[in-house]
């Protein structure tokens, strides 16, 4: 059976060209042969997508694509992808990997019209593929194309990162209102005065300047923009981080939560998207709401207080991932998903 895998570069930046990558090296089967084709690139944005548009028919005939598996977002991610939808035969089967963190949000804010023909484009889809329950419960509202949930994976470093003399609090992705960002700022402002010597830094790109700006404003020492880093250079700043903090208003379940459960860092962040699939509130992580800056941080403060209940989340973390998050139960899924769609009728 052969496969052709559709989505952002392997080399980019983000969570989706991270599962894309992880496909590329770990993903193995006798009776499975993948294939790339890149839909976006930072670099070559339109010369991508045109490269795209113009072989993907071509593709698929000369490699005789059996399945056609779409990685998507919201907005344009969603609107590129229902093109090259159109292009496929017929005799094809269509999978929409949905990792869309505001997939909600960008449908509710579209007109009617346009929700509308979001709809009826899904209904055209073989199968749609979700990272979580809630996300799978949003989709049927729109849908009545077949769901499946499988949770995304990382892989498992040999030895555990977690240090407990550590004193950096870090947040990998984006940078912004969305994940949080200014709440973050908010704690660490709270933080300071009890715990002068912990360190908050937020490796990522997006809203930098506006960020580094509240932080100057509101006079924070304890704060810091650690710039975008490469899975290469991530090691080393978890051998030195102590928590990783995701104040997030909207998610799917973000690769950076789960790759640094898998080194043995606990999570605090907020209970959204799919999230709570990985981090469970008291056993190995804390999750709170949305902008209650005030229960984040009565939490922090609770955790940097008591070293016995890092050691606990730290061990429950990486154990969680090595149970239900690897790369080799996620192989096994894909496996299973792809001989399941391919031979129902």
């Amino acid at each position: 059976m052969n496969i052709l895998m559709i989505g952002p570069d392997s080399k980019e930046k983000g969570g989706i060209a991270t599962v894309v990558a992880n496909f590329k090296t770990y993903y193995s089967s006798a009776d499975h042969q993948l294939f790339f084709l890149s839909s976006w690139s930072r670099e070559d944005r339109w010369l991508t997508e045109w490269r795209a548009l113009f072989s993907i028919r071509k593709i698929i005939f000369e490699k005789k694509i059996d399945i056609v598996h779409f990685h998507v977002a919201q907005k344009g991610s969603f609107f590129r992808k229902m093109l090259l939808r159109k292009l496929i035969p017929h005799y094809c089967k269509i999978v929409f990997h949905m990792h869309a963190s505001q997939f909600d949000v960008f449908y509710q804010k579209s007109s009617s019209l346009t929700r509308k023909w979001i709809r009826q484009a899904l209904n055209k889809i073989d199968h749609i593929v979700v990272l979580g329950g809630e996300w799978e419960k949003f989709y049927r509202r729109l849908t009545r194309t077949p769901i499946s949930v499988i949770q995304n994976a990382v892989c498992i470093p040999e030895t555990v990162f977690f240090n407990k003399r550590a004193r950096s609090v870090v947040t990998f992705g984006q940078i912004g209102k969305r994940k949080g960002s200014y709440d973050l700022l908010e704690v660490a402002k709270n933080i300071e005065p009890i715990f002068p010597d912990i360190c908050f830094t937020l490796y990522g790109d997006g809203e930098v300047e506006k960020v580094q700006k509240q932080i100057e404003k509101m006079r924070l020492t304890n704060v810091k923009l650690g710039g975008w880093v490469r899975k290469s250079e991530q090691e080393k700043i978890l051998k030195n981080t102590l928590l990783h903090y995701l104040p997030s208003y909207h998610e799917g379940l973000p690769m950076a939560v789960l790759e640094t459960m898998a080194a043995g860092i606990p999570n605090m962040s907020t209970d959204v998207g799919s999230i709570s699939d990985a981090v469970k509130n008291g056993k190995n992580g804390i999750l709170t709401k949305s902008g209650d800056i005030a229960e984040m941080t009565k939490q922090m403060l609770q955790f940097l207080e008591h070293p016995t209940l890092q050691m606990q989340y730290s061990r429950n973390a990486r154990e969680k991932i090595e149970k239900e998050f690897s790369i080799k139960h996620y192989n096994s899924r894909w496996t299973q998903f792809y001989n399941s769609i391919y031979l129902k009728e």
